[in-house]
């Protein structure tokens, strides 16, 4: 099908997918804007956006759009710096300053609003920065405000800023222009992985379908598009025999910005399989766009997609979403409608799964066209590489994937659920108490076996951990960088007689979703899944703890795909730090051997069959009576013994000075890990969060001269010593978005900078505005998480894994920080193991 299509098939068949009509865009209604955004216009001609998002409290992004200007006509010089310097602003990657289809976009983010002055002084410089300019503009405000007290300030700072004139409705400059000619580069580098990229483009939607159904389902088309083929990708790659690092997807869309939309997709392979792979993307692209999926395989797609959107519907969205959002409607005219709009429409049943899946089709087949609006790019490929040869190879296997049938199933149903049926015996409800610190309840059967549950109605899912006392300290002959591929071996058993990748499908098309997680002394199985799969979790959990086979054969595609994976920063950091200690879920390369999952098998044996040791934790949307039944049907399936695991003792050696380290092969920065002995108490704990806000301010303003991001994250350890760290992320911003004053980026001597900056706010005193601030933003998302079912289970959680009781009194914590509790905490850290890697 030819991209020439693209627009009559997309355009005028969506409306169908919305109403089961066809209708022109005109005559479609708008959505309906969310409602904590206010939009207007002030008197000087701006357009406002003022979005409430609570979920920042304290906080808020600031923005200017200044429509077709190009960010080099309004460049930031010294003073801009100083400013934002102490109003404590750090740059994103972008910089402050970017570029979006010719128009300029400052973005100020994480503005303290928690100090007036701060938010005051902030505005200000913002309309000063709109009274340069003579373009159409907009100023975007959205985090933790008052829109009343807001709007009084915009009316005031606007009456500074000469009145222009509004033009309405306007329309961007766009015209399709379909390109014949593919598109193929290749990025040399000395790299044993290359990156395959292939990207298709289309026409973007038309504006005057940008505000209505027609764009939501769109966006979920392609959405669908990119779990359809990362499916298919998978399958056909490992039939070809080709280990792959990672399948990616990446998207332009009409929401993100003005041009044509580009749907890609990126698969990494060994530098020899480079061609290989790219052929295999091909034929599965060409067998999709010519075949198209079965209405089985399409609805799947949904069901896998469900948990997802569902969780963005549920969650207060970002507030660099929310800014992003305004931009977008301001530049393009897209639409406002909150994220529970796309659910909406995602549930909708207007149309049969047939016909829907036709309309799915028409849109895949109308995206891709063999050679048609192709790009071809190859990264890390030698530089030797025959581009045209490259292309021919591309094209022959398009034609064969459009020719050649492979007569495979794609849908997420190869296997047949009722394997899952267990019985067990009889049990009962011991006792019965509530749970002191969330305010659940706690049951105990006559097995041994506890359950947590704690209803929260209204959003059609549940979050759910299974946690078991006896971690990678009970992993037999575990080496260094070997403990991440122990949880991971979970995932690589036939369960109940149901192959390994049928297993995971039936699981994906549930919408269950399931991790592992492995500490010292505890080991959890947790995730998510609709209100209506409990029963179909509980089988998963009884099959997957009584019926379990390793599948040597995904075992060894397993194996082959992580020899191309790369170690992140925080596994080499922490490696560096406590050499040769065995005891953590990192992944190192080559410690992955065939007696891997032997020693997996082993461990897994021995927790599953000691399921009273442990919690089970639930909370979402769940009846109470409804979960009791079904508990004492299926929890008296699971093997229990009366001797529990012991918590085992375990030393290690912890880095005592700094060490700093050149490393390759990773985004140009600068990456810290601190640590100190530490008491692991409810007091440390939410003192360290405080601790880590003052010490990127701290950092913000020593390296705003240098245009370096920072982002400061801590990490806390109960076993096998109470420690905690801090690991500090700088990188530098885009030169084209910072001031042209900056000083040179050099990580050495930002290094140094930093060194200054950690020593001096171990002494410096805090700002009690500061301090209120931050520690209101603290107890506000500890209340937020608290209230949530995936928080209530991650408390919990960590609770039972670590035996610490962090959350109880939390109040009483975070409102007993004070200065002192701060600068000792930094000290401590200061005084500790330091570990520095510098990627030039």
């Amino acid at each position: 099908m030819t991209i020439g299509k693209f627009r009559h098939i997309v355009y005028s068949c969506l409306a169908l997918v919305c109403f089961a009509t066809s209708v022109p865009a005109q005559t479609l209604p708008s959505l309906p804007v969310d409602s904590r955004i206010k939009k207007g216009t002030l008197r000087c001609g701006v357009t406002y956006y003022m979005v409430t998002n609570p979920s920042a409290k304290g906080y808020a992004d600031i923005a200017i759009i200044q429509r077709d200007q190009s960010s080099s006509a309004a460049p930031l010089d010294e003073l801009d710096t100083q400013f934002l310097s102490r109003m404590g602003v750090a740059p994103s990657q972008d910089g402050y300053l970017s570029d979006v289809d010719g128009s300029s976009v400052y973005h100020f983010r994480d503005v303290p609003c928690y100090k007036p002055e701060v938010l005051d002084s902030m505005l200000l410089y913002s309309f000063a920065q709109v009274t340069l300019s003579k373009a159409q503009q907009a100023v975007v405000v959205s985090g933790d405000i008052d829109p009343v007290e807001l709007k009084k300030k915009m009316d005031i700072f606007s009456m500074m800023v000469p009145r222009m004139l509004v033009k309405e409705n306007h329309k961007p400059d766009y015209v399709w222009e379909p390109s014949p000619a593919p598109w193929v580069e290749v990025y040399p580098a000395d790299s044993p992985i290359t990156v395959v990229s292939v990207t298709y483009s289309g026409a973007r939607v038309p504006f005057d379908y940008m505000n209505t159904a027609q764009a939501i389902v769109s966006d979920l088309f392609g959405d669908e598009l990119q779990v359809v083929l990362r499916h298919r990708l998978a399958r056909n790659l490992k039939d070809a025999g080709i280990p792959y690092g990672n399948i990616g997807f990446e998207s332009l869309r009409s929401m993100d910005y003005g041009g044509d939309e580009q749907y890609t997709v990126q698969v990494s392979v060994a530098r020899e399989q480079a061609d290989a792979a790219m052929r295999v993307i091909a034929s599965t692209l060409a067998e999709l766009d010519e075949k198209g999926a079965s209405a089985t395989e399409f609805s799947d797609a949904k069901k896998v997609l469900t948990p997802s959107l569902r969780s963005r519907a549920a969650s207060s969205p970002s507030l660099d979403d929310d800014v992003r959002r305004c931009t977008a409607n301001f530049l393009y005219g897209a639409h406002l409608a909150p994220y529970s709009e796309s659910m909406r429409y995602f549930a909708r049943k207007n149309l049969s799964d047939a016909t829907e899946t036709r309309y799915f089709n028409q849109f895949a087949g109308a995206l891709m066209g063999q050679l048609e609006n192709l790009t071809l790019e190859f990264f890390g490929a030698p530089d030797t590489l025959d581009k045209d040869q490259a292309l021919f190879n591309y094209n022959l296997a398009y034609l064969y994937g459009s020719v050649i049938p492979t007569g495979k199933e794609y849908s997420w149903h190869s296997a047949d659920s009722s394997r899952l049926e267990v019985s067990g015996s009889k049990i009962k409800i011991k006792a019965e108490k509530a749970e002191p610190v969330t305010g659940g309840t706690v049951w105990t059967f006559t097995n041994g076996m506890r359950v947590v549950f704690k209803p929260v109605a209204g959003s059609g899912v549940f979050h759910y951990a299974l946690q078991l006392n006896g971690g990678l300290g009970a992993v037999q002959g575990l080496q260094e960088g070997e403990g991440g591929y122990i949880g991971d071996m979970l995932s690589l058993y036939n369960v109940a007689g149901i192959p390994a990748p049928a297993f995971r499908d039936l699981l994906a098309a549930g919408g269950v979703s399931m991790e592992t997680e492995l500490s010292v002394n505890s080991f959890s199985l947790k995730g998510e899944a609709p209100s209506d799969q409990f029963q179909f979790l509980l089988k998963v959990l009884v099959a997957l703890a009584n019926e379990r086979r390793i599948n040597l054969e995904e075992y060894q595609l397993y194996r082959r795909n992580q020899a191309l994976a790369q170690p992140s920063v925080t596994d080499l950091l922490y490696q560096r730090l406590v050499p040769g200690f065995v005891y953590t879920s990192n992944k190192l390369p080559g410690k992955l051997t065939s007696e891997t999952p032997v020693k997996a098998h082993k461990y897994y044996n021995e927790r599953f069959a000691n399921m009273q040791d442990g919690v089970l934790i639930l909370s979402g949307d769940l009846q109470e009576e409804s979960v009791k039944k079904l508990l004492l049907r299926y929890l008296g399936a699971f093997q229990v013994q009366k001797a529990a695991a012991g918590r085992k003792q375990v030393s290690m050696n912890v880095e005592k000075k700094a060490v700093t380290q050149s490393i390759q092969g990773y985004p140009k920065g600068i990456y810290i890990l601190m640590d100190g002995e530490y008491a692991l108490t409810s007091d440390h704990f939410y003192t360290s969060q405080v601790a880590a806000r003052a010490l990127r301010q701290a950092l913000v303003k020593s390296l705003a001269p240098y245009g370096y991001t920072v982002q400061v994250e801590t990490n806390s350890f109960a076993q096998p010593q109470e420690r905690f760290q801090l690991q500090i992320t700088c990188q530098p911003a885009s030169l084209t978005g910072l001031p042209s004053t900056t000083l040179p980026q050099d990580s050495e001597h930002v290094l140094t900078v930093i060194r200054d900056a950690i020593a001096a706010a171990a002494k410096a005193p805090v700002d009690p505005a500061d301090l209120k601030g931050w520690k209101d933003r603290l107890l506000a998302d500890v209340k937020l998480q608290l209230a949530s079912p995936s928080g209530f289970v991650n408390t919990l959680l960590d609770r039972y894994a670590d035996n610490k009781d962090i959350a109880s009194r939390y109040s009483e914590s975070i409102s007993a920080i004070n200065e002192a509790r701060v600068q000792d905490f930094l000290a401590t850290l200061a005084a500790g193991g330091r570990i520095e890697y510098l990627v030039p």
